[in-house]
């Protein structure tokens, strides 16, 4: 904000109907005030891009955050579920025909996870916002359609996409085997938690589609509370 004048500036005396003829001195002050004027305007330019580039954009890391909830995600495949079977046609999604019938226990297991794999090859899905079953060819995909990646890719409520994880500290209740494999693993995050993430403190890891039956027994199945984490953030656009 320019400072208040209180004191009018000086007034110089001209004919009437004329401006001021400005002698050469003046000329050469106007020039020099100008070309002062720029250089202050171009540093004052340097210093917002500087500061847009190094405060205002996220920086690259964070220090280690402890207070962590990590919990898995995955791809049920049809072949493990046995339930009875159960048609979707009533709640397909608009544009959809879907005709098959589904286990029942596998229908439930999409709707946690977000995606199935078929006997028949292929994907359903689940769309949370409209609570509604669709059938796709395409691998399942995060929250900006991209195509999940085991061990890389994590759903987060409070990070931004791109954010890169490290985990430290797995927590309790996680075996020494998997903890290594969650710690050496470059977890990125390209997914939003529907289920179960409203805290800010909570992570999502998936792990890929399912290989055998009763996954949720097995050891890389598991929550732990009390994790440590450090977030990378997307580096700046040059």
């Amino acid at each position: 904000m320019a400072a208040h004048l209180d004191t009018a500036p000086p007034t110089t005396p001209t004919t009437p109907g004329r401006r001021p003829h400005p002698t050469r001195g003046r000329i050469l002050a106007r020039l020099a005030c100008g070309l002062l004027a720029l250089a202050a305007l171009g540093f004052a330019g340097l210093r917002l891009h500087h500061r847009l580039n190094t405060i205002d954009l996220p920086q690259a890391s964070t220090a280690p955050q402890g207070g962590y909830t990590l919990t898995v995600y995955f791809t049920p495949s049809e072949a493990y579920y046995h339930g009875p079977r159960r048609s979707v046609s009533d709640q397909a999604c608009p544009g959809q025909s879907l005709r098959d019938a589904f286990p029942a226990d596998y229908l439930e297991r999409v709707g946690l996870e977000g995606f199935g794999r078929t006997a028949r090859g292929n994907y359903l899905g689940w769309d949370f916002a409209g609570n509604c079953y669709f059938a796709t060819s395409t691998p399942p995909v995060g929250s900006h359609e991209n195509v999940l990646v085991p061990w890389q890719s994590v759903a987060a409520n409070h990070l931004s996409p791109g954010t890169r994880i490290r985990v430290t500290d797995c927590g309790p209740g996680v075996s020494g085997e998997i903890c290594a494999r969650v710690k050496t693993a470059h977890w990125r995050v390209d997914d939003l938690c529907s289920i179960g993430c409203d805290g800010a403190k909570h992570l999502d890891l998936y792990i890929g589609e399912q290989t055998r039956a009763h996954i949720e027994d097995e050891d890389f199945y598991f929550v732990t509370k009390g994790a440590t984490i450090q977030a990378t953030t997307p580096e700046a656009l040059r």
